[in-house]
């Protein structure tokens, strides 16, 4: 077994906290519910069934493929057509998810813009930029995996784990005093009257949340950077072919196989491996 490295424990937070890290557009999503009121019990199913699928993907892929895995499950699959269709798939999951996930970011670029609120051509422009943009920036990154995890580790930590935890503790807060006293304040909740009006486990709780995102969050944000600035940038896709350079994607080499020398597979096609020199994972 590779010796342990920190920075790649702190890769994969940034990697989970990425996955779980569709909170900025769940006011969206209430807002346009039947019923607001049953938000909460849609998040706890939500949540739920998130975790039961990700769990056995991670607990049998690990004890499958072993440190053959990388930032993706998917090169470690031997069978092709099997692979082919993983990536179909969560193609189609981008496609249809991406609409829910972009749309605080298309109104907030629409606003800055002054975009009409009804259906037109500025609207089309806007979000189609933005999807163009996205696929550059998708296209341009050799190894996506570390930017993932930049953004796992910093901004959606913030809007996932550290902010949600503190604007309950401030709501909470005002709510209980406005309760208390008998009337509405529009200010919000001082921090002296947040660790008043807060019930203590509430508030060991979410302080320790909070906590545990400020760390996490660092560290994985900084593990991120360092592999940025270590990892081999390559051509992109669109400009290998006006240099006269050859992809390094396009050698055949698809699958991250197991072994000590990572040269097993179960046709004995050692052709398909990526070679360990390409795969600096562990060091």
């Amino acid at each position: 077994m590779p010796s342990y490295q920190p920075k790649n424990f702190f890769l994969a937070l940034g990697t989970l906290l990425f996955a779980y890290g569709g909170h900025s557009a769940f006011p969206t999503i209430q807002h346009d519910m039947k019923n607001p009121a049953e938000f909460t019990k849609s998040v706890i199913l939500a949540f739920t069934i998130m975790g039961f699928m990700y769990a056995p993907v991670c607990i049998m892929g690990y004890l499958t493929y072993h440190d053959s895995i990388r930032d993706s499950i998917i090169p470690s699959i031997q069978t092709t057509w099997i692979q082919q269709a993983c990536n179909i798939l969560i193609t189609i999951h981008c496609i249809l998810t991406l609409t829910i996930v972009f749309n605080p970011l298309n109104q907030e670029v629409e606003e800055l813009f002054n975009c009409p609120h009804h259906f037109g051509w500025q609207r089309v422009v806007i979000r189609t930029g933005i999807m163009v943009a996205v696929v550059f920036v998708a296209e341009t990154i050799p190894n996506f995996g570390p930017l993932l995890d930049l953004f796992g580790g910093s901004t959606l930590t913030l809007t996932s784990v550290i902010l949600p935890c503190l604007f309950y503790l401030y709501l909470n807060a005002r709510q209980m005093k406005e309760k208390e006293h008998g009337e509405k304040f529009d200010k919000p909740a001082t921090i002296k009257e947040v660790f008043k009006y807060t019930p203590r486990r509430t508030l060991v709780v979410c302080i320790a949340i909070i906590c545990f995102g400020l760390i996490g969050g660092a560290a994985a944000t900084f593990s991120a950077i360092v592999e940025l600035t270590t990892t081999s940038f390559l051509l992109p896709c669109y400009v290998s072919p006006f240099v006269n350079k050859k992809h390094p994607n396009d050698n055949g080499a698809s699958v991250y196989c197991c072994g000590a020398f990572q040269n097993l597979t179960h046709n004995g096609l050692t052709s398909q491996c990526v070679p360990m020199p390409d795969n600096p994972f562990y060091g």
